[in-house]
């Protein structure tokens, strides 16, 4: 669970908000878990995020979930993992690299593609790999690379051969880092390129990874909207469009932690693409048909963001929908 907070930054303000209390140079607030049996306290200071659980009965720190791989042990990780995973949603900043360009390239990339950077590589755990949630495939890596005496950073896209061959010869640009130099190219991260021409370059990238696939997985988070209850209103309903959604593809929506399932099938009947939202008609619900288990067990590893189908499950998918 300390993984939450990787590459994570408390935002004090929010902290405030979430009504932790300011005690000497950290801030305090404990959580009732198991209906109060015990308590999670968590304290925040600028540097680093900690948590206890105490057994509210002894008064006592209990370290026994840590260990145990009961039923109970199970509740009392999950209770936790739930707390923490909304304190950060609402109350921390993403701090993904060192080099603040870097970063807000970053949260552009977040923005318009719904992907976060993916650290693969255990000798360099500063290089992140952007990777299009469809099918996988490398669009963008930003990694240090020593230069001289000095260390830079740089972003590696992938372009036309000709436009490599021709942005080499301008400033803030270098030949591919780790990265084959006929199809790949380094900008260098020192805010001698505006932030809109590196997106525009990123976005030529992306379109590299792109497929017609016609199937789509796309999560959603219970905790800030409700699909059931959208669709019990209207079997039609308007969704963020980000990816490349076409009229008449089948979106498959994934409902995220706690519940961990797919559990609507869907069909694509309009795009607006200057408002980047499309609608989507409910076609089939799902109730516990397709949990995360099975999901994992036809290949569908990670739900970030809107991404294709394995082979295998999308047939199993679409032939449910074609018995109906």
């Amino acid at each position: 669970m300390e993984k939450i907070f990787e590459k994570k930054s408390p935002v004090i303000e929010k902290i405030e908000q979430a009504g932790f209390k300011k005690k000497k140079d950290a801030w305090v607030k404990w959580f009732p878990i198991l209906d109060g049996e015990f308590r999670l306290e968590v304290v925040v200071t600028k540097e680093n995020t900690t948590y206890r659980v105490m057994d509210t009965a002894f008064e006592e720190e209990y370290i026994g979930y840590k260990v145990g791989t009961g039923e109970f042990g199970l509740r009392i990780k999950e209770e936790i993992n739930i707390i923490l995973e909304q304190l950060v949603r609402k109350a921390y900043k993403d701090v993904w690299f060192a080099n603040q360009q870097a970063n807000r390239i970053t949260a552009k990339v977040k923005k318009e593609y719904e992907d976060e950077p993916e650290f693969l590589f255990k000798n360099n755990e500063d290089a992140g790999v952007f990777r299009n949630s469809a099918n996988e495939k490398w669009y963008a890596v930003i990694l240090n690379k020593k230069e001289e005496e000095k260390i830079i950073t740089v972003l590696n896209v992938k372009l036309d051969r000709k436009k490599v061959e021709q942005l080499q010869k301008k400033e803030g640009y270098i030949p591919a880092y780790h990265m084959n130099k006929t199809y790949w190219i380094s900008i260098v991260l020192d805010d001698t390129l505006e932030d809109e021409e590196i997106m525009k370059l990123i976005k030529e990238s992306h379109a590299f990874t792109e497929t017609s696939s016609k199937c789509w997985v796309i999560p959603s988070k219970p905790d800030i909207y409700d699909v059931k209850q959208a669709f019990s209103k209207n079997k039609e309903i308007i969704w963020h469009c980000k990816a490349n959604f076409q009229k008449g593809d089948f979106v498959f929506i994934y409902i995220s932690a706690p519940i961990q399932e797919i559990q609507f099938a869907c069909k694509v009947t309009n795009i607006d693409p200057d408002h980047k939202t499309m609608k989507i008609r409910m076609l089939k619900s799902y109730d516990k048909e397709f949990p995360i288990k099975k999901l994992k067990d036809y290949g569908l590893k990670s739900i970030r963001g809107a991404r294709h189908l394995p082979q295998e499950l999308e047939r199993l998918l679409v032939e449910k929908l074609e018995d109906e």
